[in-house]
Order: structure tokens, then sequence, then C-alpha cells
């Protein structure tokens, strides 16, 4: 058994082992407290939701949040809400929910859907409607946020409405909450997995041994969180490798949507003549079909390429990854949160801690271009092969 192997398994027994200890704790909490019940003021409780961007872990959350409700009693109905794994819409999914009949205790608003499109002007806009809302009326009951910009401008004291953040790249770097354990502030909560890219960067070094890797971001405060960046030097420094950077501007400047195509692929050509290893980070104006152009240089040279997002990554192009794709632990997780919140826990109270247990994803007709022979063990520990 390899080393990667093993570890993944020890990993993985302690995760299950920690998951069982809460899942009997939630349990009795569930017989206890968590019993479905109307609104103590009448009427239902209304959810609002605000995102970065369309995104497919946005989505693959929402719709995993709903099917937890749907599980403890609290929305029925919701069998069909339109949803197929990948896709990057929420608007479609709210749509659909704020206009069927979801139950007679929890109300999907109509008009309580933002998005900032990944743009600055549209952030200020948006952000201030929601917080003028938020700190003025009081027809939400709770906020769901997905995404680093509108955690870090929901979690702020202009307004007490309890607001739930999801998939940011970590929220205690990007200023939102407090620690792993303490949000800071009594009406903020935000899901933590702090160790996530840590884990994948550690498998990736395990298999490959690489001396210097690569890394492209925009050189931002948001690139440097959605890169991780703070992860990378420091497993970087922690084994023995070192890091060759480029930037990028991960941004449309002056009507030029093309530009990150441009540059990406420049940075990659100069980078596959200086790495041994690449990781390859998320960037917005990347589509999938975009990365057999822009992996090419690495395979040419036969350099490993890891997708810190793996989905179409793998299906187009990158060796591997270490995948979160089933959201269905932290859709029950973020469930019970939501809950917990409108039966008047503070959501600071709630532990915000849940790692998903990872999955090998493995592209055999990249290994084979860059003629890597993939160890029997890689394929046998791998959860998803793609050929």
């Amino acid at each position: 058994m390899t080393k990667v192997r093993l570890c993944l398994k020890l990993a993985a027994g302690c995760l299950l082992l920690l998951w069982l200890t809460v899942a009997a704790g939630s349990a009795g909490q569930w017989q206890r407290d968590y019993h479905p019940s109307p609104k103590a003021q009448g009427g239902k409780y209304r959810i609002a939701y605000c995102e970065t961007e369309s995104f497919p872990n946005y989505a693959s959350t929402l719709y995993n949040l709903v099917q937890g409700l749907a599980k403890l009693g609290w929305v029925t109905g919701v069998e069909a809400l339109p949803y197929t794994p990948g896709q990057k819409d929420t608007q479609a999914m709210w749509e659909w929910l704020a206009t069927h009949n979801t139950g007679p205790y929890i109300e999907f608003v109509a008009n309580g859907y933002y998005t900032y499109q990944a743009d600055p002007s549209t952030r200020i806009a948006v952000r201030q409607a929601i917080l003028s809302r938020l700190s003025h009326n009081s027809d939400i009951d709770i906020m769901l946020a997905m995404g680093t910009w509108p955690g870090q401008d929901l979690a702020t004291d202009a307004h007490h409405v309890p607001t739930l953040i999801f998939s940011t790249s970590n929220a205690v770097r990007s200023g939102i909450v407090a620690s792993d354990s303490d949000s800071g502030r009594d009406h903020i909560w935000a899901h933590m997995d702090s160790n996530r890219y840590r884990r994948q960067l550690e498998v990736f070094h395990d298999i490959f041994g690489f001396k210097r890797l690569g890394i492209v971001y925009e050189d931002t405060v948001m690139g440097r969180s959605v890169a991780a960046l703070e992860d990378v030097n420091a497993v970087a420094q922690e084994r023995g490798f070192a890091v060759v950077w480029r930037h990028v501007d991960d941004r449309t400047r002056q009507g030029d949507p093309n530009l990150y195509v441009r540059q990406a692929l420049a940075a990659h050509r100069e980078l596959a003549g200086e790495v041994d290893a690449m990781y390859l980070t998320q960037y917005s104006h990347r589509s999938p079909d975009m990365l057999p152009e822009l992996l090419q240089p690495f395979y040419d040279q036969k350099i490993p390429v890891f997708a810190q997002q793996w989905g179409n990554e793998g299906v187009n192009g990158a060796l591997l990854s270490v995948s979160t794709m089933d959201f269905s632990g932290i859709g029950h997780f973020g469930a019970e949160v939501i809950i917990r919140t409108l039966q008047g826990e503070k959501p600071r109270s709630i532990p915000q801690v849940f790692e998903r247990t990872p999955l090998i994803v493995l592209n055999l007709k990249v290994a084979a271009q860059i003629g890597w022979t993939v160890p029997v063990d890689i394929i046998l520990s791998a959860d998803d092969v793609y050929r």
C-alpha cells in the first residue's frame, strides 16, 4: 500500500469516526430540539440569498441545503428542483423555489435573490441594496451568502440578520470570521474547512515528489485567497519545494474578454520551462473548453497538473485532484445550522467546522499523454477515473 493510500485511508477513518460522533450528537439534538415548527409570529420563515457569481460549488451547495432541509422535514415537494451536477446557475433554482409550495415553514423569498456577477461595480450596488434591506426592513429571517465577497460584505454590524456563509476559500484569512471556532459576531456563521487545500498539495507531493511547483493567480487579496497561496507557501516550506508563480488579470479590462486567456497561456508557456509540477487554481474567466490549449504547454514537457477545483477541469485536461464533489454532507450540516438558527440559537454559538472526506480523481488519458505509468495502488484508491 502506498504512503498516499495509507494516509488517505487513515484520514478517512478519522473523519468517519468524527462524523459518527457528531451525527450521534446531532441525532439527539434532532429528537429534542429540531422538530419542524411554525414561526412564532405567524407566517413562514423567510430566506434570502446572495452569491459572488455563477459557480458550480454554489449551485451544488444550495441544492443540497434544500435537500437537507427536506430530509429534516422543514421543506416538502422539492424533488423536482431543477439541478444537474456541475451546473453553475442558481437563479433558476431560486425562482423555482420561490414559485412552488415548499411547505408551511420556509419561504424562499422571490425578490431575495442577489448576485454580484463577479463585477466590482455590481458588488457595490448590490451590497448597498442588501444592507439597506437588512438594516431597515424586518422581512428576512436568514441570509444565505455564497462566496468570499458576500461573506465580507455581510459579516458586519451594519445589520443583525442571521447570516450563514458558505463556499469561501478561507473565511478567516478573508476577514469574514475571527477563527474556525468563533465568527466574532453573534449573527454571523461561516462554514470552515481550512485544511482542504493543504490536503490536496500534500497528496500531490506524496505522489510526485516535485521540486518546483508552478502556480498562476491574480495578485489581489481575492486572487491570493482563491489560490490558497498561504497554504501553498506553507506546504512548500514544510516539504522543501520551491513555488514558481506568475500573475494574471482575472477581470475583463477595457472590453477585452480574451485578456485572461492570453495572459494565462503566456504564463503557462513560461512556467512549463521552469517547473516539474503545476497547481491549477480557479479563475472567474476560465471556461472548461479553454483547458486543452491552456494546459498543453505542460503536457508537451511531461509535467503533471493538479486541479484545485475538480469537475470539468478533470474531464478537459487536468491529470488529477482531490475532489469534494459530494456536497450532500455539507448540505445536511448546513441545513441543521439553518434550523438551529430559526429555532433561536445565535449563529455564533453553532460549530462552523465541517471537513468533507477527500476523493482521489484521475484522468488516465492525460497520464498516458505525459508518459506517467500510474501505480496500481493509485488506481485502486481513486474514487473517479476518467479514461
